[in-house]
């Protein structure tokens, strides 16, 4: 997945695309920038358990990825049509594999990793959840695409691709969250016709607590 074999095309995620999404979601970790050998976070099973993992295992039909050439997965959007929902399924299917993974691995093997998880934790909790958010917006995306594929239309056709199925759903709207500090995430966003509803504080990460999250939403 180190080079770009075009054209890209695009489908609905399948159970074997896992290996491919986590390497992307690494890759784009930081802010959208590559988290490998940044010191920050290198356990990449831990992390894509965290942020990506859940949907091609439990929500694929949701979920869309941009493929190569070759094959190898670029991009990404992953989400679900019912947020409340997925909130509890997120808690039962994954808290336990996280833990396992974190206690069993990243704790002496990737202390950073380790601790940036705890730190995930407490920035979670001070934020609150957004629950007053699902009556008008229940589905949620996140989308991320390796930087050679960037600005090439790839990103809003998955995005479309996910707009699609919510619409059919019958959702009413889409809410995502991003940072001030993605600087190509948020013009792109709102390109899109997202609209910032709300900041979240603190940041995310330890080393940048200063890079507020956005709460993005769109109607249908």
């Amino acid at each position: 997945m180190d080079e770009y074999s075009g054209p890209l095309h695009f489908r609905k995620v399948r159970r074997g695309d896992s290996e491919g999404i986590a390497e992307v979601c690494h890759r784009t970790g930081y802010y959208g920038e590559d988290l490998r050998g940044s010191g920050r976070f290198d356990d990449r099973r831990l992390f894509a358990l965290l942020f990506a993992l859940y949907y091609p295992l439990y929500e694929p039909e949701n979920c869309f990825v941009a493929v190569d050439g070759s094959g190898g997965i670029k991009g990404y959007c992953l989400g679900a049509l019912d947020s409340r929902a997925q909130a509890i399924r997120y808690r039962r299917r994954m808290t336990g594999r996280i833990l396992l993974r974190a206690l069993s691995v990243s704790w002496w093997r990737h202390p950073e990793s380790f601790g940036e998880l705890l730190n995930f934790g407490r920035v979670s909790s001070m934020q609150g959840g957004l629950d007053d958010l699902y009556a008008r917006f229940p589905a949620h995306l996140h989308i991320n695409l390796l930087p050679d594929c960037r600005r090439r239309g790839a990103g809003s056709a998955l995005i479309a691709l996910f707009e699609s199925e919510a619409r059919l759903s019958g959702a009413g709207g889409i809410h995502l969250v991003t940072s001030e500090r993605n600087l190509e995430a948020v013009p792109f966003y709102q390109k899109l016709g997202y609209e910032r509803e709300r900041t979240l504080s603190p940041g995310l990460w330890r080393d940048a607590p200063e890079a507020l999250s956005i709460v993005f939403v769109k109607g249908l």
